[in-house]
């Protein structure tokens, strides 16, 4: 009598468990081919044809005139969909199987991780798998080489996102290995000058790249020592350089590192401060100047905020934030977070503008990291620190902040308020002949020379008692703001 024994793995692979399983795997795929077929078949194939074709050439239109909106809202989602089942899904068991990454049961058959999902942006893929029973993340970690191979990117990253998941992350292409991103032409006239659009180099789809002080109004930039802070920061102040030579902007400036990075544009500043001390008195007082501003303008009935001589553009330039919150004295530290918290709060519409650097985003560093409105990651020491800079769950969107290689300072991920995806962009690097040329356009004895308000009653007095104050310091706007050295004692060793 013939011997017949049951196959337990066969008997639970039975085409309705199959069908079932497809079906809850792919609700989208399914979904789309029953409209393909429900519409074909109340509408007919030829008219349902004539519009999937117009609807195709919509959209590649759409790509070519304006690639970045394509993307952030279509291109992102159909090139995850063809990745997933052309790219990663067709060859995923044959990868696993080179790379020692499958397995077997004890009835014999193959077993491979599950390939869930990917997410897709222009740089990026995100492959979210579900690891065997037995497997621990090291196991692919690896084999990270062989899978970067496997699927011709550039390299491949791995995150642990829960307990028998993870992310393997492949960087297909580095655009700005090939895009040069040149340095913005400096503007001459103040008509040049657009607060919208302050050129500062390029972003990942070849676009030029600006920042926004009217929309953004704040910026937090985070970036570890080399990452190109100075470049994002002095490419500002050259888009804004016929605005500082006529007096619409005034800029105070707080360089905690003894002046090593904007001791060269002194003469470019309203206030200028060189160690934490001299930077709480400047924060002080531009605090107390835009207090003022903002009762004269409600007293005037001004809701609405316009350039001026009489209300410049004044903008708080800070190059290491956690000099004055964390690593100074604590007296120092709780009234500068106290001021510049109420700057980022209280003076959008009186023209008040912050623009702050750190090289660490945490909570405990920069308390009050989220009240800038718009933020900038270069390259971070800590896959941690993307999403203290940018915000939660940006990271898992593809601002790979930490994977940015030390090669191309500059490069950054940029999130402003209101918009899901971050953006990546570089700044173009800003030499110290560029320096020298927006110091010298700025101060030419030619500049234009607007007529600040002065006291009607002191008449012509008043005039040549400015004059005489300029001939007698040389300098009009550039205040030094120094340390006596009285107050070392009460400073703690940091």
């Amino acid at each position: 009598m013939r011997e017949t024994r049951v196959n337990a793995g066969d008997t639970e692979r039975t085409p309705a468990r199959v069908a079932i399983g497809f079906l809850l795997r792919h609700p989208r795929s399914v979904g789309s081919l029953a409209a393909v077929g429900i519409t074909g078949c109340y509408i007919g194939f030829h008219t349902m044809l004539i519009g999937v074709g117009v609807a195709v050439v919509a959209g590649a239109s759409w790509a070519v005139l304006d690639r970045p909106t394509f993307d952030r809202f279509a291109g992102r989602l159909l090139r995850a969909w063809w990745r997933r089942w052309a790219v990663y899904r067709r060859k995923w068991a044959d990868v696993a199987f080179r790379c020692g990454l499958a397995s077997s049961n004890r009835h014999g058959q193959s077993l491979v991780p599950t390939l869930l999902a990917v997410r897709s942006t222009w740089c990026w893929d995100s492959v979210r798998v579900r690891i065997l029973d037995g497997q621990a993340a090291e196991d692919f970690e690896q084999v990270l080489d062989r899978l970067a191979n496997a699927y011709n990117a550039r390299r491949a990253t791995l995150r642990t996102l829960k307990p028998n998941m993870i992310s393997l992350d492949f960087q297909r292409r580095e655009p700005f290995d090939t895009l040069m991103v040149p340095l913005p032409e400096m503007p001459r006239e103040e008509s040049a000058v657009n607060l919208e659009r302050l050129p500062l180099g390029r972003d990942e789809y070849g676009r030029d790249f600006a920042l926004d002080l009217v929309g953004g109004i704040h910026y937090l930039i985070a970036g570890a020592t080399g990452a190109g802070k100075g470049s994002w920061m002095w490419g500002l102040l050259r888009a804004l350089a016929p605005w500082i030579r006529s007096g619409l902007v005034r800029l105070w400036v707080i360089d905690p590192k003894g002046g090593m990075e904007f001791g060269q544009g002194a003469e470019l500043f309203h206030r200028f401060a060189t160690d934490d001390q001299s930077g709480l008195d400047v924060t002080r007082e531009y605090v107390d100047a835009l207090d003022e501003r903002k009762e004269a303008m409600g007293r005037a009935g001004l809701r609405n905020w316009t350039p001026s001589a009489e209300h410049p553009l004044d903008l708080l330039l800070v190059d290491e934030l956690a000099a004055m919150t964390e690593y100074t004295d604590r007296d120092i530290s709780r009234e500068f977070v106290k001021l510049l918290s109420k700057a980022l709060t209280q003076f959008r519409a009186v023209g008040g503008r912050v623009v702050g650097a750190t090289q660490e985003p945490t909570k405990e560093v920069i308390p009050m990291r989220g009240l800038f409105p718009t933020t900038v990651a270069l390259r971070l020491e800590e896959a941690s620190y993307v999403d203290m800079a940018l915000g939660e769950g940006v990271r898992d969107r593809g601002a790979f902040a930490d994977q940015i290689p030390e090669y191309m300072p500059g490069v950054a991920y940029l999130k402003q308020d209101g918009k899901r995806e971050p953006l990546r962009v570089r700044a173009a690097y800003t030499a110290d002949d560029d320096i020298t040329e927006l110091v010298r356009f700025a101060t030419s004895e030619d500049a234009t020379v607007l007529d600040f308000p002065t006291d009607t009653g002191s008449g012509t007095d008043s005039a040549d008692a400015a004059d005489t104050e300029q001939t007698e310091t040389g300098s009009l706007d550039v205040e030094y703001i120094e340390d006596d050295g009285d107050d070392d004692e009460d400073f703690d060793v940091a």
